[in-house]
C-alpha cells in the first residue's frame, strides 16, 4: 500500500507541476498521453504482475526451487514485447489525431508518450521482480525501493520541468524523462537485491535463467486474462477520456484535476489488492480456503475504511483539495476548470467505495487463479457501460439537460458499480476456493 501510494503521489506531483509550469494544456496532454501509454503497457504488465500470485503458490506448495526459473520467464516475455511498444510510440501522432484530440495538444502528447516508452522495459522488469518480492512476502524491499524511487522521480520532475543547474526547462518532456529514469532506477535496485547469495541458494535465481516452455505457458495461461483485463479497462477508460477531450481543453483539464485526486486514493487500493492476491495464493496451497477468506475480509476492512476517509474529503473539503492547483500561477481558464472539477469529485466519492470492493475481490479471485472469469466480467461490464455512454448520453443531454462531461463521469461510476456487483457474486459463489495454479 505504501509502494502504490508513493506512485500515486508521484503522478499527482507530476501533473500538478506541469500545471504550474504552463497554462494547463501540458497537464491535459500528459493525462491523455499517459492513458495511452498505460493502454500500451497494461497487458504485458498484467501478465508480469501475475508473478507474485504464482510465486506465492509455488512457495506454499513447497516448490521453492522452481521460483527462479519461473521468474526468468517473465523476463523473456518482457523482452519479446518491447518492439511492439516501440511501433506504437513511433506512430503516436497518428493515434492522437485519429482519436480527435485538439490539434494544439498532439505534439506535446506524442513527445510525452515517445519518451515514456524508453522506460517501458524497465517498468516490466520491476513489475516482475516486485511480484517476486511480494510472492516471498518481502514487502519491505518493495516499500523502501518505492519510496526511494518516488523521491527521485519528484526531485527530477522539479529539475527537468522547470530547469536549473545547467539544465533547460523542458516542461512535459522533462516530466517524461524523470519517469523513465525512475522506472530504470527501481528495476536496478531490485536486480541488485535479487542477486544476493541468500536468494540464489533458496530460489535458484541464476541457475534458472533458461527458457522453460511449461512455466512460460503457466505464466501466459493465468497472466494473459489478467493482462487483457487491464487492457480492456485501460482501453475503455482511454476512450472515455478521449471523448471528454473532444469536449474541449477545459473539460479535459477538469477531468485531469479530479482524476489526480482519484488516483491518490485509488492506487494504494491496488497495493491492497496485490497483497490480497498474494495472501490468497499462499494460503490456498498451504492452509486452505479458511486462511484465504480471513485475508480477504481483513483486506476489505482496510480498503473500505481507507475509502471512507477519502470520500469524506471529496464531499466536505473539495475546495481545500483543489486549492493545490492555485499554488502556482493560474489563469481564468484554470479557475473555470477547478470549479468544474469540484463537481466531478462527487462522482469520485461514490465510486471509490465500489472500486475498493471490486479491487479486493478481483485480487482474491486472481490469487486463486480465476483470471478468466475476471476477464469475462470486465469485458461484459465495460461493453455495457461504454455502450450506454456512446448511445445514451446525447439523449440524456437533450431530455434532462445534463452536461456531457457529467454524463461521461456517470458512465465511469456505472462501470465501477457493475464490476463490483459481478465480483461480489463470483466471490460469494465460492468456486475460487477449490482453484489452484500449481499442482
Amino acid at each position: 500500500m505504501v509502494s502504490t501510494g508513493t506512485f500515486s503521489l508521484v503522478l499527482f506531483a507530476d501533473r500538478t507541476l506541469l500545471l504550474w509550469f504552463g497554462d494547463g494544456s501540458q497537464m491535459s496532454a500528459a493525462m491523455a498521453a499517459g492513458n495511452l501509454y498505460w493502454a500500451m503497457v497494461c497487458m504485458p504488465i498484467g501478465i508480469a504482475g501475475m508473478t507474485g500470485a504464482i510465486v506465492a503458490q509455488l512457495i506454499g506448495s513447497g516448490r521453492e526451487q522452481q521460483v527462479g526459473r519461473f521468474l526468468w520467464q517473465s523476463v523473456w516475455f518482457a523482452t519479446a514485447v518491447v518492439p511492439l511498444l516501440a511501433i506504437v510510440a513511433y506512430t503516436a501522432p497518428w493515434w492522437f489525431r485519429v482519436s480527435g484530440q485538439p490539434e494544439e495538444l498532439i505534439a506535446a502528447e506524442a513527445t510525452y508518450l515517445r519518451i515514456l516508452t524508453f522506460g517501458a522495459f524497465g517498468s516490466l522488469i520491476e513489475t516482475a521482480l516486485g511480484g517476486f518480492f511480494s510472492g516471498i512476502q518481502r514487502t519491505r524491499i518493495i516499500m523502501w525501493s518505492s519510496l526511494a524511487t518516488g523521491l527521485l522521480n519528484i526531485l527530477l520532475d522539479v529539475w527537468f520541468i522547470f530547469g536549473g543547474l545547467g539544465v533547460p526547462a523542458m516542461g512535459i518532456a522533462g516530466a517524461a524523462m524523470a519517469s523513465v529514469i525512475a522506472f530504470w532506477f527501481k528495476a536496478v535496485i531490485y536486480i541488485v537485491i535479487l542477486l544476493r547469495p541468500a536468494f540464489e541458494s533458496r530460489y535458484h535465481i541464476r541457475q534458472g535463467w533458461g527458457w522453460d516452455p511449461s512455466l512460460l505457458y503457466k505464466l501466459l495461461y493465468y497472466g494473459v486474462p489478467a493482462g487483457l483485463q487491464y487492457l480492456t479497462e485501460a482501453g475503455v477508460f482511454t476512450l472515455i477520456v478521449l471523448r471528454i477531450g473532444q469536449l474541449g481543453d477545459l473539460p479535459l483539464r477538469a477531468t485531469a484535476m479530479a482524476m489526480n485526486f482519484s488516483m491518490v486514493a485509488f492506487i494504494p487500493l491496488v497495493g491492497v489488492s496485490i497483497a490480497t492476491s498474494v495472501l490468497v495464493g499462499h494460503h490456498l496451497t498451504s492452509r486452505g480456503a479458511a486462511g484465504a477468506i480471513t485475508a480477504v475480509r481483513s483486506a476489505l476492512g482496510i480498503a473500505l475504511s481507507y475509502s471512507l476517509i477519502w470520500a469524506c474529503l471529496y464531499v466536505f473539503t473539495p475546495g481545500l483539495l483543489l486549492g493545490f492547483y492555485r499554488l502556482g500561477q493560474t489563469d481564468a481558464d484554470t479557475e473555470v476548470a477547478i470549479e468544474m472539477a469540484r463537481g466531478l469529485l462527487r462522482f469520485v466519492a461514490v465510486y471509490i467505495f465500489l472500486d475498493s470492493i471490486q479491487l479486493i475481490l478481483t485480487g482474491a479471485l486472481r490469487g486463486a487463479g480465476d483470471t478468466w472469469f475476471v476477464l469475462a466480467t470486465t469485458i461484459c461490464s465495460s461493453g455495457i457501460a461504454l455502450g450506454i455512454g456512446w448511445w445514451g448520453i446525447e439523449p440524456a443531454v437533450a431530455q434532462f439537460g445534463i452536461s456531457r462531461l457529467h454524463g461521461w463521469w456517470g458512465v465511469i461510476t456505472l462501470w465501477v458499480w457493475l464490476l463490483s456487483m459481478l465480483m461480489i457474486a463470483r466471490y460469494r459463489q465460492g468456486r475460487w476456493q477449490a482453484m489452484r495454479m500449481v499442482s
